[in-house]
């Protein structure tokens, strides 16, 4: 069980072979901080597609030694983001790291036809957190890359997140298929898709779990709420996964979970050949340590 961030870490830092991560404009403070971080926990090898002369001189004033890493010198903004991607699509690196440029110019670089990480699938968010009080992590799909799933859509995003869970060690996740009530109502059509895919589950059809949905957030937190409603759920208290109806669910739950909750966030994209890293600029240097290592351990073994 992972109860905290650190948790993460230390499994990464375990994970052999040693995995190599390209960080796509790290001529950028936090990146570079970034990069010694993970450095000095012997978590990666690192390689810095950006600027050289930018990147050398923000590591000399970190005091960062700049040999612990490979630079790869790329001056122009627009072609960066190929840079680095094409050294995992060559297998050169095993991670995708998002540095300081624009999130839809990272995409792209994910998405390019020649060098990028396609693979078929859609591309979808899977966020963890860190909650003061909470026995253990939880995770959250997709609260940042589907606007409003379709019952297709939500099956490929559970063949995406489960399997990452998978690669962590959590051989039977428990996942709540979230909506507003426990009951198939034909005005709310996420309840009537939450009780389609507990079914696809019993079927096999969906990766290795325990599905429950409809269920609402307040049973799937509170085994007493469970008990209120005369539900004998397998998952109350003990969430691992939730998948969220809409964006806007994931998105307020997840700053909620911050804001309220003082929770702290790491996040990658899933559905790529390889593990992306798309932090945030406002992210912690814990948050963006936390995000490489767990894109790490989705790598499997």
């Amino acid at each position: 069980m992972y109860a905290q961030f650190n948790d993460i870490v230390k499994a990464a830092c375990a994970r052999k072979p040693k995995r190599t991560i390209a960080i796509a404009a790290a001529a950028d403070n936090k990146m570079i901080h970034a990069a010694q971080a993970v450095t000095d926990l012997d978590l990666c090898d690192v390689i810095l597609v950006g600027d050289e002369d930018r990147i050398r001189e923000l590591a000399a004033k970190d005091g960062f030694p700049i040999e612990k890493a490979e630079i790869v010198d790329e001056k122009d903004d627009k072609k960066v983001g190929i840079r680095a991607v094409e050294l995992v699509s060559l297998g050169r690196a095993d991670v995708f790291v998002k540095g300081k440029m624009n999130t839809s110019d990272f995409l792209r670089a994910v998405l390019n036809k020649e060098v990028g990480l396609r693979t078929g699938r859609q591309l979808n968010v899977l966020t963890c957190y860190d909650v003061p009080g909470e026995k253990k992590l939880f995770f959250i799909t997709d609260g940042g890359m589907t606007v409003a799933p379709s019952l297709e859509d939500k099956v490929e995003i559970l063949k995406n997140a489960v399997p990452v869970l998978h690669n962590m060690g959590i051989k039977e996740p428990k996942i709540a298929i979230l909506t507003a009530n426990e009951k198939v109502d034909p005005k709310i059509p996420a309840t009537a898709d939450a009780a389609a895919l507990c079914k696809m589950a019993e079927r096999g059809e969906l990766p290795r779990g325990i599905y429950e949905g409809p269920i609402a957030f307040d049973v799937a937190m509170r085994p007493d709420a469970a008990a209120e409603k005369g539900l004998n759920s397998r998952v109350s208290g003990d969430v691992d996964l939730f998948l969220v109806p809409n964006i806007e669910t994931g998105n307020c739950m997840g700053k909620a979970i911050g804001y309220f909750g003082k929770g702290q966030t790491a996040g990658i994209v899933i559905g790529a050949a390889a593990p992306v890293v798309m932090s945030s600029r406002a992210a912690s240097i814990e948050g963006k340590v936390t995000s490489i290592a767990w894109a790490i351990l989705a790598c499997g073994e």
